[in-house]
């Protein structure tokens, strides 16, 4: 079940008009990657697991712009 940060981290990180997308990274792969992170600090779980992985690549600044995105859909 996501909770509602969760679902917020996958719609974001799918794509939105307040920062640039993960190349390679769609609804579908936004929903695997926030499924397998877990419900506590799970964009950072995240963002762990697709370093680790090494297929994909974040832009730049992604990590601080994403904060944004987050708190303005937030608040």
């Amino acid at each position: 079940m996501f909770t509602p940060e969760m679902l917020l981290t996958t719609c974001i990180m799918s794509g939105c008009d307040y920062l640039d997308s993960i190349k390679g990274v769609g609804f579908k792969g936004a929903v695997k990657l926030v499924q397998g992170a877990g419900k506590e600090e799970t964009f950072l779980e995240v963002m762990t697991a697709i370093r680790s992985a090494g297929k994909l690549t974040i832009p730049r600044k992604y990590e601080r712009k994403y904060k944004k995105a987050l708190l303005t859909f937030k608040f």
